[in-house]
């Protein structure tokens, strides 16, 4: 009987597809970004690359390549379009990656990628000049309704991130700010430090050591932060609003397959895993934000339609024909 039973379990067995066999990659994995060298997503790379190199996770030694120019359109094409199918291959994904395919009508948008992880996100503070009127959001929310769009806003480009994060705040709160644009947001800070606008938006490396050097004063956070502990959330500090998150992820060019996908999300959880990247995150002020594959897409479909929305509203974007 026990030979009979035996003898069933490998008929039927030998009907069932091999469970696909673990990947790792076999060669030199390229790391593109669509930033120049230097700035935080090529950084993010490079970092990411040594700790592979130095802790020999990978067969070959790891590459950082800047493909740039075109709002990120070259890098973005040369991913998924010259390199469909390269297992050994990743690319940097941030918040501009997934908003300006929306702004230009392109076909790069994220469903042309693989998702494989985010990894971290810039959080967004919300800082005063230290010496100026408002101690909290509840005080600068009270003027602005008080007084209509005199309540400047300092930041970037307008449409950047913080733009936006403006945006949604004067949607929670039922307020109208001016934004003011500039070069970028370091020339944001030194205006509020100037008394040239009255708020502005930013990550924390922006403003920390003003901050600390009691500059600025931190109003509301959009997470609760070592660096600056006891100062309150957005809705601590009496608005509930919805927050864009300042992601840096990874993804694949299309093509590459499902255990692919997955060996690389098993570096990824074991470079995360390292006293360095650890070290890393405290450097860099950075908060780790593990998301992974279908998970990872499905958050960057509905920020998609955040982004649409503000896009539209916002005036970024031609109407569509």
């Amino acid at each position: 009987m026990k030979t009979l039973r035996f003898a069933v379990v490998l008929a039927l067995c030998a009907g069932m597809p091999a469970p696909a066999a673990d990947w790792s990659p076999t060669e030199r994995i390229t790391l593109v970004t669509h930033s120049s060298p230097g700035t935080g997503n090529e950084l993010l790379l490079r970092e990411i690359a040594d700790i592979w190199n130095k802790g020999k996770l990978v067969p070959r030694l790891a590459s950082v390549e800047s493909v740039t120019g075109s709002q990120g359109e070259k890098a973005r094409r040369y991913v998924i379009t010259e390199n469909r199918g390269n297992t050994h291959m990743l690319a940097a994904f941030t918040p501009p990656s997934l908003n300006v395919p929306i702004l230009l009508g392109s076909d790069t948008g994220w469903r042309q990628f693989t998702p494989i992880a985010m990894m971290v996100i810039d959080p967004m503070v919300l800082v005063v000049n230290a010496q100026g009127p408002y101690q909290s959001l509840r005080e600068l929310i009270a003027a602005t309704k008080q007084k209509p769009r005199q309540v400047m806003q300092g930041g970037g480009s307008y449409g950047n991130s913080s733009s936006m994060a403006g945006k949604l705040l004067e949607e929670a709160a039922g307020v109208s700010f001016s934004y003011v644009p500039f070069k970028g947001g370091g020339t944001a800070v030194l205006n509020l430090l100037g008394n040239h606008v009255h708020f502005i938006i930013e990550n924390p490396a922006e403003i920390q050591q003003h901050v600390e050097a009691g500059k600025l004063r931190v109003i509301a956070v959009s997470q609760p932060l070592e660096q600056f502990r006891g100062a309150p959330t957005f809705e601590q500090a009496g608005v509930r609003m919805k927050q864009l998150k300042q992601f840096r992820a990874l993804m694949a060019p299309p093509g590459i397959g499902t255990e692919v996908a997955q060996g690389y999300i098993r570096l990824l959880e074991r470079t995360r895993a390292t006293p360095q990247w650890k070290d890393y995150l405290k450097r860099t002020a950075l908060v780790e934000n593990w998301m992974v594959g279908s998970e990872l897409a499905g958050f960057l479909a509905e920020e998609e339609k955040v982004y649409a929305r503000l896009d539209d509203e916002m005036g970024l974007r031609k109407a569509r024909r």
